[in-house]
């Protein structure tokens, strides 16, 4: 029956690949046994034919265990295979690294940045107890003074600003010349340089660029940070309207909703979404890769990028797990609904009021006053405009996919498909909907 065994569970898999693996050399010269044709699973020099079973291998792993003396490196010239895979993890864990976290938009690209610049300009000493540097504005001069790693990807985008970067060729020729001393000194000092850049989320980021920039650094670690996709689109939104309001109260461009502003951008914002971002750079060779889960309520963004992510950072890990740091401050965004609202009302003549973005906030604030007045419930009375329901099914689809693939145990503590479906069903039918303004200024309730 043993020889007959299907092996079908992990633990039996990993046994067998033990018994065929290097450590049967160590075994074969313990035990003094022939060696075994794994393909056959019958031995080489004419001995006994048998099949390869779990009792052997369990047997294997306990000589082993008894013998642990024997577990040095071959000192003849026939190395094993596993030597030459830890000599290459070991020398690839030696090899100074450039960590470029390349967002994307609106997953807590500032907060990092923040810590960064201000530890590394107060020159607090775990940074250097990891060697870890980032590049200052003299080593990246450019449109972003106060957090010059921007400029290195606008200087990535293929067309610069007809790609829509803040850098002509001009400026980042002058990089040219500025960046390589910076990094020639890191890497001849074994320092590791981090890179926050949320712009190399860009669909035009020019991925040989990135290595002739970099040089000499051949190690380039990529992380971005995974944020569910419908929470993503929402903050993606309100920063939008945030940046255009002045353009939207003044009449200049129309202002969607976000159920409408999601219908129209959906695909051209999912191709910039993490997932697919990693794709993107793995397809380009960039294979050294890590997603940051900030929806991990274990942990916070900054420990699980830095403990978790940022090879080697012991000490910074530990600054942050104590809370030695406070967080600095990131770029949250807000709901623009009520604004929105005002703004409709301006242009259908209910008021004759200027109208400007400040004028918008300051007006939106009284309304929220008078809608938290009213009686429970008048907002669903007034209707609200939801996600068509074929696209919120896929959305909560591309979801499930996502976690299954970058986080399954995460997943799968969180309730798997049926815990994931209890959560975006709550907000499919609050947050991702847009208030019906036409039908609340058509009944006069304002």
């Amino acid at each position: 029956k043993q020889q007959q065994h299907v092996f079908r569970s992990r633990r039996q898999a990993f046994l067998i690949s033990s018994f065929l693996g290097p450590d049967y050399k160590r075994y074969k010269e313990i035990k003094n046994v022939p060696a075994v044709n794994s393909s056959a699973g019958t031995s080489k020099e004419g001995a006994i034919s048998r099949k390869i079973t779990v009792g052997d291998a369990v047997e294997m792993q306990e000589t082993l265990d008894r013998h642990p003396e024997t577990n040095v490196v071959n000192q003849d010239n026939n190395h094993e295979k596993s030597d030459n895979d830890d000599n290459s993890n070991q020398q690839q864990s030696n090899e100074p690294y450039v960590l470029l976290h390349i967002g994307p938009h609106k997953t807590g690209t500032t907060t990092l940045q923040n810590f960064l610049v201000s530890a590394h300009s107060k020159d607090l000493p775990f940074l250097k107890a990891d060697n870890l540097v980032i590049p200052s504005e003299e080593d990246l001069p450019g449109t972003f003074h106060k957090m010059p790693m921007l400029n290195f990807a606008h200087c990535m985008l293929k067309n610069y600003k007809k790609d829509g970067g803040q850098l002509n060729v001009g400026m980042c020729n002058r990089i040219r010349k500025t960046f390589p001393p910076f990094l020639e000194k890191s890497y001849n000092a074994s320092k590791n340089v981090i890179i926050v850049a949320e712009d190399l989320d860009r669909p035009t980021v020019d991925f040989d660029r990135i290595r002739y920039y970099l040089k000499p650094y051949t190690r380039i670690k990529i992380v971005a940070t995974y944020r569910r996709l419908h929470d993503w689109l929402l903050s993606f939104y309100n920063q939008i309207i945030d940046l255009y309001m002045g353009k939207y109260a003044s009449g200049e461009e129309e202002y969607p909703s976000f159920v409408e502003w999601v219908q129209q951008q959906y695909e051209d914002f999912h191709s910039r979404h993490t997932v697919e971002l990693i794709k993107r750079y793995k397809q380009n060779g960039f294979l050294e890769v890590g997603v940051v889960n900030i929806h991990d309520e274990t942990t916070t963004l900054m420990q699980n990028f830095f403990c978790n992510h940022v090879p080697n950072a012991k000490e910074t890990c530990l600054v942050i797990r104590n809370g030695m740091w406070n967080t600095t401050k990131s770029n949250v965004g807000g709901s623009h609904e009520y604004e929105r609202l005002i703004i409709k009302a301006r242009y259908q003549g209910k008021f004759k009021y200027p109208m400007d973005k400040k004028g918008a906030e300051k007006l939106s604030r009284k309304l929220v006053k008078i809608m938290n007045k009213a009686q429970r419930g008048l907002v669903d009375h007034l209707g609200l405009q939801c996600l068509p329901d074929d696209l919120a099914l896929e959305l909560m689809k591309t979801e499930m996919k996502h976690e299954r693939e970058f986080f399954p145990e995460w997943y799968e503590m969180r309730g798997g498909d049926i815990g994931l479906k209890i959560d975006f069903e709550k907000v499919s039918r609050t947050k991702l909907c847009s208030l019906n303004v036409d039908k609340i200024l058509d009944i006069g309730i304002l």
